[in-house]
């Protein structure tokens, strides 16, 4: 039996050690290497220890060999557990601070090993096993804590590959696979020790040297990946946009050479790998499938960064995301270029809407009396010209009252033009205040107006200025701080057929000089026949 022990641990010396150097030596093609030859070299002294064991000649020689052989396993067991992170996820490093928690075991089983003989609660004790004097160690107390904490450590592993694969597109499990059967050996091993009717050593280090084999196995399958991987993060690096890949959670997996340089930029870290989204880049991103954003990076100095985000789902072969892909697109100067031209839009729409305005005051102006702010005589002229044709054309009524002040030449020479004035303001506040909205109501001269009225018949239009001509007697005008009442006279006439608006202007007239024969302060309307023909109100 010692003999085939002696062999076994020495054969899985010398393979735990090969793989070791191979590991070593391909450390360059992919991440399993680094963690593969750390696991090669402890399963190496895991053995080398074992075989110490077989040959020791009595406890005291068995004692520092399994002491030992505990902390390597440790030790063993936590690169394990790295090695699962990085084949459940590539983007996956050894950092010092899982380093540092990994150590914690290897470290305390370090502190009771050592100094088991002061209070032998790591070792209960060394029993022999065989007539050559081979003495196995009984476990303690903490050596069985360790134990549990090592299954633990070992399932949680098991579990994360499982994982994985299970998201895995289906041309990419075989690193999985390997990896799971890496399991295996160092099980079987522990079960045939338990099993055993005779006492046996820990068998863990044989059962591992095939693993260190299987391990070797899935870096091989790997390798095509990592080359592919290796070509995609060349053509990664020229995209022009920045690109960031995220897992399901929001986790940053990569970044490009042209989001690093952003990040720089923009004063953040470019150390991003592993850091959630929100804290690397500081944008308020909700994830969401074809999604397109305008954000602003800001660093801690205020500084910001102007960019246009598009969002990518990564599903697997079931449709399950998987992961996210960002590509943002540096706008902070187009935005800029657009603001300027922006603000220079509303500037010349500014200025173009004041330049209407005055264009408009000038127009307005042009057509209207500077001292009643009536329409003057040209745009009445215009305006009865228009009418007159739309009133043919359309077969409406259309009537004209023109008005006149009585007695006018009298108010002047007693108040003088000041006083004039107040009396024409009067009546033209009194006569815009009162008309439709389609009528027009102009200064036609002097202290004559005009009120054109569309679609008044002649009685309408004169019932229409008899009633101005009456509220106009009644009001008391306040002139030089003394009322005065002041009357009108009018004179309304109505379209008919074959009159030009010069005929219309004159019939009205004609009416209006009859209103002044008959004594003033009436209205006088025309009356269809020659000229002259007038009725009285």
């Amino acid at each position: 039996m010692e003999v085939l022990l002696v062999a076994a641990f020495a054969v899985s010396a010398a393979v735990a050690g090969a793989a070791t150097v191979v590991n070593r030596l391909r450390r360059w093609q992919s991440p399993l290497s680094g963690v593969n030859a750390f696991m090669g070299a402890g399963v190496a002294v895991m053995s080398v220890l074992g075989l110490v064991q077989v040959l020791a000649p009595g406890p005291t020689g068995a004692w520092p060999a399994a002491a030992v052989s505990f902390v390597v396993s440790a030790a063993v067991v936590a690169s394990v557990l790295c090695l699962s992170m990085i084949v459940s996820n590539r983007a996956w490093r050894v950092s010092r601070r899982t380093v540092l928690l990994l150590a914690a075991d290897p470290v305390a089983v370090a502190v009771m090993a050592l100094t088991d003989p002061l209070h032998h609660l790591f070792f209960a004790g060394f029993e022999p096993a065989g007539p050559a004097g081979m003495f196995v160690s009984a476990p303690g107390p903490a050596a069985w804590l360790h134990t549990a904490y090592v299954y633990v450590l070992l399932s949680a592993s098991l579990a994360l590959v499982v994982r994985a694969r299970r998201h895995a597109p289906r041309g990419g499990r075989q690193v999985h696979a390997w990896t799971v059967a890496a399991f295996v050996p160092p099980v079987v091993a522990n079960i045939a020790v338990m099993s055993s009717p005779v006492l046996l050593p820990d068998l863990t280090a044989i059962g591992l040297a095939v693993t260190m084999v299987i391990a070797y196995g899935a870096m091989v399958r790997s390798l095509p990946q990592q080359q592919i991987q290796v070509a995609h993060g060349q053509v990664f690096d020229t995209i022009t946009d920045a690109v960031a890949v995220l897992d399901s959670s929001g986790l940053v997996l990569n970044v490009n050479a042209s989001a690093r340089r952003l990040l720089r930029r923009a004063g953040l870290p470019e150390q991003v790998i592993g850091v959630p989204l929100g804290e690397t880049l500081g944008l308020g991103l909700a994830l969401s499938e074809g999604g397109d954003t305008e954000q602003t990076m800001v660093n801690a100095l205020g500084r910001g960064v102007d960019l246009h985000v598009r969002t990518s789902v990564v599903r697997d072969r079931r449709g399950h995301c998987v992961g996210w892909v960002l590509a943002a697109r540096d706008v902070t100067e187009l935005n800029r270029r657009r603001r300027e031209a922006e603000e220079a839009n509303t500037r010349l729409r500014g200025q173009l809407e004041t330049i209407e305005a005055l264009r408009a005051d000038l127009a307005e102006q042009a057509v209207r009396d500077p001292l009643t702010g009536l329409y003057n005589r040209r745009h009445l002229m215009e305006t009865l010209a228009r009418e007159v044709s739309r009133a043919v054309g359309e077969g409406t009524p259309l009537s004209l009252a023109l008005i006149d002040v009585d007695h006018f030449k009298q108010i002047n020479d007693t108040y003088g033009h000041g006083g004039g004035d107040t009396v024409l303001v009067h009546l033209a506040r009194l006569l815009a205040g009162e008309v439709r909205h389609d009528d027009v109501v102009a200064r036609y001269g002097g202290e004559e107006f005009v009120i054109l009225l569309p679609g008044a018949t002649a009685e309408s239009a004169w019932e229409r200025v008899d009633e101005l001509r009456r509220r106009m007697g009644r009001a008391g005008i306040g002139v030089a701080g003394r009322p005065l009442s002041v009357t009108f006279s009018g004179g309304v006439a109505a379209l008919v057929p074959g009159q030009e608006p010069s005929d219309l202007l004159r019939a009205a007239d004609e009416a209006l000089y009859e209103a002044k024969r008959l004594g003033r302060d009436r209205v006088e309307r025309a009356v269809p026949g020659p000229p002259g023909a007038t009725a009285a109100a």
